[in-house]
């Protein structure tokens, strides 16, 4: 049986989101195949481990300390027991898999840090992780492939204390009202406001930097369609989803839309969406066009705005709720998919360590080089 991490929890806004991922993801791994080990990170950043963490009501008690303290070791794909200022192996891991939602986990941070310690990860890589979670930056990333996003203009905190009325002035010209407020690095539709005239915009926007020190301030389509579709790869096949319609409750799909009117993902929304064979044509293919040409890997959703005839990417997801299992399948099909995306990273890691990373120089035998620095 091989080890397997799940990742989950964190300093986050998602931590309980967080939670509903991890749990779900460790009791649907194929127990045949993998021991699933979680690694729980407490919103104090502490990383606990245990079997009582694989029962959702356990976090409603929030007694931890019986839980096991532990850590990672760079160059050493073993987990740790941290117990009396000594560590004792308690895992060999053969790859883990990203539950963070939001900061530390669908920022790359994780990534990177197991990427420095070898471990494979089902996590998209890096620069992909970094540039979808800031919205800024996911616009000027597609941008580049041509892909639709709604207009906007990017806020950050300063400004709104410097120049108030003049970043009103600019907003107004080039936006119009009303619009949507967003903080920049953050998901699951916290921290977001709509305005429809300065008093509404600044109260928006000091709630948006409640959470973020940037903010992205859209225009807002009138009652727009919300679709979504996922993707995830395995050897070179990208394999999408059918298209869901979420449904919402009021301007925006809040939070609430989003967790508290699901029920195993059954209601609260539309899937497959009622929507013409073009349509969803074109859905798919936007998704496979943004996942194979940015490089991403492991599994994504990617969320659009549809107005009229005009689409839009209104972002992209690279740690989805749920995974995201339930635009695929059900229950048995996301076993299936874990089983996948794991193979993958494993396959992905072995490729990566087979390139070269060492070139023979002479630099260090210059004339000088052993003097130090003040001698180059």
């Amino acid at each position: 049986m091989k080890d397997i991490l799940v990742f989950f929890g964190g300093k986050s806004c998602e931590h309980d989101v967080s939670i509903i991922t991890g749990v779900l993801t460790l009791n649907s791994l194929d127990k045949t195949l993998y021991n699933p080990v979680p690694v729980y990170i407490t919103q104090k950043g502490e990383w606990l481990t245990g079997n009582e963490l694989k029962n959702v009501s356990f976090y409603k008690q929030k007694n931890f300390s019986k839980l096991k303290r532990v850590t990672l070791i760079s160059g050493d794909n073993s987990l740790y027991y941290v117990l009396k200022n000594k560590l004792k192996k308690c895992a060999t891991i053969y790859s883990a898999i990203n539950c963070l939602h939001g900061l530390n986990g669908e920022d790359g941070t994780l990534k990177g840090m197991l990427k420095l310690i070898g471990i494979p990860t089902v996590s998209p890589g890096v620069f992909q992780s970094a540039f979808t979670i800031d919205k800024q930056f996911t616009k000027i990333v597609l941008s580049g492939l041509k892909i639709k996003t709604l207009p906007f203009t990017t806020v950050n905190q300063t400004r709104l204390h410097t120049d108030k009325q003049k970043l009103f002035n600019e907003i107004t010209t080039k936006l119009g009202y009303p619009v949507i407020v967003k903080p920049c690095n953050l998901g699951s539709s916290i921290g977001i406001g709509l305005a429809s005239c300065d008093a509404e915009l600044e109260k928006a926007l000091k709630t948006a930097f409640l959470y973020d020190d940037k903010a992205v301030v859209e225009r807002a389509l009138n009652n727009p369609v919300e679709l979504n579709c996922s993707a995830y790869s395995y050897g070179n096949k990208t394999v999408i989803s059918q298209v869901e319609k979420p449904v919402k409750t009021s301007d925006i799909l809040s939070f609430a839309d989003k967790y508290y009117g699901f029920k195993g993902c059954e209601t609260g929304r539309e899937f497959p969406a009622k929507i013409s064979d073009k349509l969803c044509k074109k859905v798919q293919e936007t998704t496979a066009k943004i996942y194979e040409e940015l490089n991403f890997t492991s599994i994504i959703r990617i969320d659009y705005l549809l107005d009229g005839t005009d689409l839009y990417v209104n972002e992209i997801n690279s740690v989805p709720g749920s995974l995201a299992y339930y635009l695929f399948g059900d229950l048995k099909h996301f076993t299936s998919i874990l089983t996948s995306l794991i193979k993958d990273s494993v396959h992905k890691e072995a490729e990566y360590l087979s390139r070269r990373f060492t070139f023979s120089s002479s630099v260090l035998e210059i004339e000088g080089a052993k003097g130090g620095a003040k001698n180059l």
